[in-house]
Formats: C-alpha cells, structure tokens, sequence
C-alpha cells in the first residue's frame, strides 16, 4: 500500500498507482520499451546504453533506477539454501500457506510480513532491540494474525535440509541459540542505490555531467532515506522542466 501520496485518501496499492502512471503516460503518446539496461557509459558527447536487446544513444540521461537491496555476507546462507532466499518481494507474493523468515526490521521487512501474512505465516527476525520501522507500520502488525517479530537474535547460518530452511540464530542479550523454520527467507537488511550498471568511466565524470546538465539521477537512486513516492515523482518533474528549458535554449 502507498498512503502517504497526496490524492488517495485510504491509500492505493503499488501496481494501481503504477497503472494510472502508465496510463498517463500512454495518453501522452510517450512510448514504453521493456528492456533491461546492463551498462550506461559517456563517450564522444554522447550517452550509450546498453540493454539486453541493443544499444540507445542520447544526448541526455536521466537514472530513475531506484535501489536495490543489501545482501548478506558471504558464506551466510549455504549454498543448499540459495533457491529459498530473496530479496525482493515480488518473487514470493504468491505464495499461499508457507512459513516465511524475515530478516530486518525496518519498513520493507514489516511492509513485506503484513502483504505475506494474507496467505502465510511470517516471523520477523531483529537483531536490534527495537523495531527501525514507521510508527503506522508498528501499529498496524500488531492487529496482524500470523505475523510474529522476535528481537535482539541475530541469524548466523542459513541452510536447507531437504524439507525446510534451518536458520541458526543468537540471541545477543545471553548467546542463547535457537533454531527456527521456514520454507523460504526473505532478507530486507537495507537498501543502496542501484548503479552498478554504470560504466568505470562515467563514474569518473558522474558529478561533472549532473552539473552540466546531461545526467539526472532522480527519486531513490540519489535520496538516501527519503524514499517516498511523491518525492520521487517531483525530483521528476523537475529533470524534465530543466530539460525542457535547456533544449529550448538549445544548449
């Protein structure tokens, strides 16, 4: 749910925003191409980006990539686990009836446990002491049914017997251990920008194309923890009126 966008009292679901936003933009005329870019370099005055179908030059870029989430340190998870651990959400919401981990405690792990608790049984795995998430997120777990959050236990293995995941914990407080359960694991231990897509050589001029002009990173991929949709969606429109401005100055 996105409830903090100005013009949905109640709130609206991600994919209903993003709809009417493709909407819009179909009513435009501006046309959408579903490629996936895996590399971004400047050279010779002008921007190359490759995708998984090709290549398209610009004179202009404009990063709206997001971010992507922080992974767990090497050797965390067996190998024999790595199909039953995620990142990123969508690769399980459809499951139905599973025991799901989650590890963090920030928005996106009490986010992710209150739309996987409809259909599954989530416990929320914190290794702090005290939940890192919004207060309406707090509020609305604990009128959650099979949602469980368990503090100050830090998950030290993770590995797949045949059956189910096993996740050997610690809690920290008094180094008791405990082993728990699940069918799958998803770890929301933080977010960075995606920009691993960019090239050696337009990380070394990176500032220096945003000042003159010609790259706009916009909305999460440059705004730390200010990541909300409305914010996102101006630093958009505001890349397009400079744009708009510098062509029709022709610079």
């Amino acid at each position: 749910m996105v409830e903090n966008y100005p013009g949905f009292p109640g709130g609206i679901t991600g994919p209903e925003l993003v709809n009417l936003m493709a909407g819009q933009l179909s009513d435009s005329g501006i046309r959408v191409r579903r490629e996936r870019v895996v590399g971004l370099d400047y050279r010779d005055g002008v921007f190359r980006i490759s995708t998984d179908k090709g290549v398209i030059e610009s004179d202009i870029a404009v990063i709206a990539a997001g971010t992507e989430p922080k992974t767990l340190p090497p050797g965390l998870a067996d190998a024999t686990a790595a199909n039953r651990v995620y990142y990123e959400i969508s690769d399980i919401l459809e499951t139905r009836q599973k025991r799901i981990a989650i590890i963090g405690a920030g928005d996106a792990a009490f986010d992710y446990a209150l739309n996987l608790s409809r259909k599954n049984e989530v416990t929320i795995l914190n290794r702090s002491t005290r939940p890192k998430c919004v207060p309406a997120l707090w509020e609305r777990f604990h009128t959650a049914d099979k949602v469980s959050y368990v503090e100050g236990i830090v998950t030290e293995r993770i590995s797949h017997d045949g059956e189910s995941v096993r996740l050997n914990c610690v809690y920290s407080d008094d180094e008791r251990r405990e082993e728990i359960g699940a069918d799958f694991v998803i770890v929301a231990i933080g977010r960075e920008p995606n920009l691993s897509f960019l090239a050696d050589g337009l990380r070394k001029r990176y500032r220096e194309l945003i000042s003159a002009g010609k790259l706009y990173p916009v909305g999460d991929v440059k705004n730390g923890a200010y990541r909300q949709t409305a914010i996102c969606v101006g630093d958009g429109v505001r890349a397009a009126v400079d744009i708009y401005r510098r062509a029709r100055r022709g610079l």
